[in-house]
Parts: C-alpha cells; structure tokens; sequence
C-alpha cells in the first residue's frame, strides 16, 4: 500500500512539475510568429480541403475556414517550440517521453481554444449582427467576460484529443524515420577530419556534439523535404485515426451538452472521420512544407519534438 500510495505521489508530483514548466515556456512561443503563419496557412487550406466531405453543407465558408486558420496557427506556435526543446531531452525514456508529449499536446489545445475562441466568437458575431469587431467585443464585455467563450467546446475533451494526436504522431514519425525513411545527412567539411596515423589518412565521422535535433538544422535538402512532406502527411491522417476514434465517445458526449450541434462530432464516428482524417492529414502536410520556408529555424523536423 505505503509503494502505491509513492507511486501515486511522484506521478503527480512528476505531472505537476512538467505542467508548470510546459505553462512557463508558453509566452516564449509568441516570439515565434513562423510558426502561427504556416500552421495558419496549413490550417486554412486543411478546412477547405475537408469541405466536400463535411456532410453538415458549405455553411459560412469564410468563417469556417478563417476559424480553422487561427486554431491550427495558435496549436502548432504552442507546440512545436515546446516540443523541440523538451522532447529531446528524454530519448532514453520511453514512457517520459510519450507522458511528456501528451501533456505539450494537450496544452497546446487547451491553450489554443482559450486564446483562438474569443476572437473566432467575437468575428462571428460581428459577421452577424453587422457592427464591428471593437463594438461587439464591447457589448459582450459589459454581459459578462464568459460570453467571450460562450461556444467554446469542453476545454478537457479538446485537450485529451490534441495530447492524443500528437503523442500518435510523433511516435509514429519517430518510428518512420528511425526505420524506414531516415533523415539523410549532408555532408560538411567542417564536420570531417582528415587524421594522419602512421602515413594512412583515416576518416573521422561527425563529432559528438553533433548528434540529436541540432544536427537536423544542416540537413536541409530536397530530398528530406519532399520526404518530410509526405510522411508527415501520411502519418497525420493516421494519428488523426486514432486520436478521433479513441477520443470520440469522450468528445461526442461532451460536444452533445453544449451549444455547438452542428459539429462532425455529433453526426456520428464515420461521418467526423470522412471529414476529419484528409483535413487533418493536408494540415500536416502543408504545415511541414511551410515551416522550412518561414520558421528554417525548427530545422527539416518542421519543428517536432523528437
């Protein structure tokens, strides 16, 4: 009893402390406006990708997609910075590591719909009523702050289906790229040393300082970058599988007690995967073709963890 009663205690204690820390770098992240842009774009273009599959009709196509945009701009700029400096650290530990990106996913969301939310609500009803965004954001102050998150969905059930989908993902693309489509290393003089021992020349590899996410930041090439597109575009519509059919009771409960009755979640399983899996694959996809381009930072990861 006195072991469980330990376990329990440094499992929450554990919890505690990468909670506080992922919430720590979180304002770190609004440093890193790259990042927002290409999963804006990505999440835009995702939405309107999904729309012939979205069996509740074309409805407010310009709200919907703008919405989508600015939810999957705010996920990925709380994710992948988070996740690229934190993730590494634990290659030696599975289990951390899968707890660990859990937890930066399901912040990431929790986060999301806290930020993105107020602003998608007060556009919509300015879309509605015909006043502006400053007026409407006004007239909801003086009802009360909440009405700022009045169609927010259960923020819980959204951070449970995030943490999901980007502990699926990353283990499936860690897995690819470990197994079947390695990253391909460019070779640099200067990590090559030529040594001379006893009149033979012997070829020394890269050194060890080189070895983890750094070394990812010199290996921009085609090659990688059309591969990375691809897998990641796979993989997404995979993770998103998973995390919507293990998350979907949980969701379609919740969804179901609140204003939002329109949503794909609440026709049922099949319908929400129609219409998810392709949006949720073309995000991925066009995320990692975007964040070379405007955040070359994060490296050919795009920015992923591990």
């Amino acid at each position: 009893m006195f072991e469980v009663v330990t376990y329990a205690y440094n499992g929450a204690s554990a919890a505690v402390y990468r909670g506080l820390k992922i919430e720590r770098e979180t304002p770190k992240t609004l440093r890193d406006p790259g990042t927002f842009l290409s999963g804006a774009v990505a999440g835009g273009l995702g939405r309107v990708v999904a729309l012939p599959f979205d069996q509740g009709g074309p409805k407010g196509i310009v709200q919907t997609v703008g919405r989508r945009a600015l939810q999957f701009g705010f996920l990925m700029m709380f994710y992948c910075p988070i996740a690229h400096k934190l993730l590494p650290a634990l290659e030696e530990d599975p289990l951390s590591k899968m707890l660990t990106t859990f937890m930066v996913g399901a912040f990431a969301g929790l986060n999301m719909r806290l930020v993105s939310n107020p602003i998608s609500r007060v556009m919509d009803e300015s879309r509605r009523i015909g006043k502006s965004p400053m007026d409407v954001a006004r007239i909801m102050k003086n009802k009360t702050i909440l009405q700022f998150w009045y169609t927010t969905p259960n923020l819980i059930a959204n951070a449970i289906y995030f943490g999901t989908l980007f502990t699926v993902f990353e283990g499936l693309r860690r897995f690819t790229e470990r197994n079947l489509a390695p990253i391909v290393q460019n070779e640099s003089a200067k990590d090559t040393v030529m040594m001379r021992y006893d009149n033979e020349s012997q070829l020394v590899g890269p050194s060890p300082r080189h070895r983890g996410p750094s070394v990812v930041d010199h290996n921009w090439n085609w090659k990688n970058y059309t591969t990375t597109i691809a897998l990641n575009f796979t993989i997404g519509g995979a993770a998103a599988t998973v995390a919507s059919t293990v998350c979907y009771p949980l969701s379609a409960h919740q969804y179901m007690q609140t204003v939002i009755h329109d949503s794909a979640v609440c026709r049922g399983l099949m319908p929400m995967l129609v219409k998810e899996v392709p949006m949720v694959a073309f995000m991925f996809g066009t995320f990692s073709a975007a964040q070379p381009l405007l955040a070359p930072r994060h490296g050919v990861r795009c920015g992923f963890g591990y």
